[in-house]
């Protein structure tokens, strides 16, 4: 059956060109599990989404582990490509060695966030939105940003910032200094704002981020009319996910950060009458799919060109991120990505399935069904 190629969509950039470069390996190193042998060369490896395909929530679905430990006894090469994120890469590479009972290497693991390392060097304050506790702000760190504010830190310095949120929840993870002085982190300068994972207070959340968008070049605590904004422009806002849904241990998926930047947007248009200027990335941008490209290939053993991959099966559960991203990738090097659309996730029967070019029950079908395809033999 012949298949039409989706393009994703593309997303306006406040600053077009800069997450274009592909983040160097090199960052993702090292490892708090023991790593796993490498594959050897194989013409075709596996991406899997986790959410809905390995994963409902810290339960894993029937089959994946077994599954994975076939892929780990067959020498097949795969990555983990996720949207999620929250932690940093060691982190959540030990917690997954430990639900699926398998080791895995930071080396085949790609979460949404991370070529934010990119611009470490692009800003010197940062506002960094979602996550558990100030979590991300650590990821920040780790990542190179210096100065790190989440929005708990300006809550806590004022209040009345945030007036049906409660305080107890962030006194004791927000910046010791934060309120410490008379006007608190009133002056400090925001250069852009960072949602490296899915906000666990949107009202706070989006009252943060509109005070920074509507401020005079970032500083908090000024105030711009939003005519002089539209025409000035504000600071760079980032999403790491685009993804409106996605799937835990509940029946029906859950809103994900695409719903909280919907909803900003939604607030911002009725503020300023204009569309939000974001950059987002993760599934299905382009570039994401051209990044796990190149670590599939490194862990592999390739040395420069395709390292002889000749396809890529991407498994997940959510035809707007997965399938979309798959579909309209264009790999440089002539790797052929083909979509494989679970049933375990997002994705119900009936939905329209995003031109899949493979719909199966779960992770183990899909992988049994591809193994005899390429002609593997399982036992």
């Amino acid at each position: 059956m012949s298949v039409r190629l989706l393009r994703p969509t593309t997303l306006p950039l406040h600053h077009p060109s800069s997450l274009l470069p592909i983040l160097s390996i090199r960052c993702l190193q090292h490892s708090s599990t023991t790593p796993p042998a490498k594959p050897s060369h194989k013409p075709f490896a596996f991406a899997f989404d986790i959410d809905g395909v390995l994963l409902h929530g810290s339960t894993p679905i029937p089959g994946a582990s077994q599954t994975l430990h076939t892929l780990n006894r067959l020498s097949i090469p795969y990555l983990l490509l996720t949207n999620g994120g929250g932690l940093s890469e060691s982190k959540r590479v030990s917690d997954l060695s430990t639900l699926l009972s398998t080791n895995l290497s930071v080396s085949q693991f790609v979460q949404s966030h991370t070529p934010f390392q990119l611009l470490r060097s692009s800003h010197s304050t940062i506002l960094v939105v979602g996550g558990t506790r100030d979590n991300c702000r650590q990821v920040a760190r780790d990542y190179g940003f210096e100065n790190v504010l989440i929005p708990g830190d300006i809550f806590a310095s004022h209040p009345g910032v945030a007036p049906f949120s409660n305080i107890d929840i962030y006194k004791d993870f927000v910046l010791p200094s934060a309120g410490s002085e008379k006007d608190g982190v009133k002056g400090t300068k925001v250069d852009a704002v960072f949602v490296f994972n899915d906000p666990r207070d949107w009202a706070l959340d989006i009252q943060v981020i509109v005070d920074v968008l509507l401020s005079e070049d970032g500083v908090l605590g000024t105030r711009r009319r939003p005519e002089v904004v539209k025409k000035l422009g504000h600071v760079p806002v980032y999403f790491s996910n685009p993804d409106l849904w996605w799937a835990n241990e509940y029946e029906h998926p859950r809103l994900g950060q695409g719903g909280f930047r919907a909803a900003l947007e939604g607030v911002w248009n009725a503020i300023a009458g204009e569309n939000l200027k974001a950059e987002t990335i993760g599934k299905p941008h382009p570039k994401t799919y051209e990044y796990a490209e190149d670590v599939l290939i490194r862990w592999a053993g390739g040395e420069g060109g395709k390292g002889g991959l000749e396809r890529v099966y991407m498994v997940g559960d959510n035809p707007a991120s997965d399938v979309a991203g798959a579909n309209g990738f264009i790999s440089k090097r002539g790797v052929e990505w083909i979509s494989c659309l679970v049933k375990t996730g997002v994705y119900r029967p009936g939905d329209d399935d995003g031109n899949a070019k493979m719909v199966v029950e779960n992770v183990k079908e899909a992988v049994g069904t591809v193994l005899k395809r390429e002609g593997m033999d399982q036992s």
